[in-house]
């Protein structure tokens, strides 16, 4: 499955990646699997624990945010994928 990719811009610049990629994934959470495999530093921002994202990683399938109960399901080929660290401050 081609899923194109984006990133908030913390992540984009812990890569050096500012645009758009596209990975072959079959879920939202291979598709952040598949970023860290090719992006390790970024597994210390994205998970807490091997396969647990952190609470302030918040992925959104084609503009709609998307929440633990669906990071296993299947996307459709073209479906966009954005993974944003959610940065709260006063």
């Amino acid at each position: 499955m081609n899923i194109g990719l984006s990133m908030s811009d913390l992540l984009k610049k812990a890569t050096g990646q500012y645009e758009p990629i596209n990975v072959s994934a079959e879920t939202p959470l291979e598709c952040v699997q598949a970023l860290v495999t090719r992006f390790p530093d970024l597994n210390k921002w994205l998970y807490q624990e091997p396969g647990k994202l952190k609470s302030h990683v918040w992925l959104l399938v084609n503009d709609e945010r998307i929440y633990a109960n669906d990071y296993h399901k299947p996307l459709q080929d073209k479906d966009q994928l954005f993974i944003m660290i959610a940065v709260l401050g006063g």
